[in-house]
């Protein structure tokens, strides 16, 4: 039977915690959910980092019942591994659910700007709506700021969801990208200058989706969503994946 470790040289769980913030008149159990997704995401609960209902419990200052809830929904989306009388930990970045979730997202972003492109509203209301959005992206870009960028490229790919009509296709790929989430933050250590590459290739779309060339638009996102993979075999080959 696996044994999850009590910690992990280094790690402090109430201190990477410090900053969740419960709004009791709100259910408890989403708010966890979300807060350690993003966590985990953020690396800030790194991979192997053992998630103790107890513990986490008493960081936040909430029961087990919502804490538990909130583990198991994020044991689905595969960001937590947990043994039953065990444990819970935070699992490695999983190469097959990279591989699923770019597939995914080729998919349905590829259909998204593709059906975008064919819409018959002007273009200059696509333009206004995506240009707070990817001047937002190169502010955070020109700064180096990972997160303001990581919000700001979120932002954009849901903006392109709700232009197409397709507003959930955006949302239906959270619970599957969570690993493509956690590859892009990680690797802006590794490829400094992802950010301002990242930013080309949404430009690349819009101008597509401009020239009303959907083919053309479905394949750059096809491309846009692919680079992940190669961001993920350098942090492999760094070891930063486990």
């Amino acid at each position: 039977m696996p044994r999850v470790k009590r910690t992990l040289p280094g790690f402090d769980l109430a201190a990477s915690l410090s900053g969740v913030r419960i709004d009791r008149a709100q259910p408890i159990g989403p708010q966890l959910y979300a807060a350690l997704r993003m966590l985990i995401i953020r690396s800030t609960l790194p991979s192997g980092a053992p998630l103790h209902e107890s513990d986490i419990a008493a960081a936040c200052a909430v029961s087990r019942t919502p804490v538990r809830a909130a583990l198991q929904q994020l044991a689905q989306d595969g960001l937590v591994t947990t043994w039953p009388q065990v444990g819970s930990a935070v699992a490695a970045i999983d190469r097959a659910s990279l591989n699923a979730g770019v597939a995914i997202r080729r998919a349905l972003e590829g259909e998204v700007v593709r059906l975008l492109a064919m819409r018959p509203q002007p273009f200059a209301e696509v333009e206004a709506r995506l240009a707070p959005v990817l001047a937002a992206q190169q502010a955070a870009a020109d700064r180096g700021d990972d997160l303001a960028f990581f919000a700001a490229d979120e932002a954009f790919h849901a903006t392109l969801a709700d232009l197409a009509g397709l507003p959930d296709a955006w949302r239906l790929l959270h619970g599957v990208k969570a690993h493509i989430d956690r590859v892009r933050l990680l690797a802006t250590r590794l490829e400094p200058g992802r950010h301002r590459a990242a930013y080309a290739e949404h430009l690349a779309i819009v101008e597509a989706v401009r020239g009303r060339q959907g083919l053309a638009a479905s394949v750059l996102m096809a491309r846009h969503a692919e680079t992940v993979l190669a961001s993920f075999d350098l942090l492999e080959a760094a070891g930063a994946t486990r």
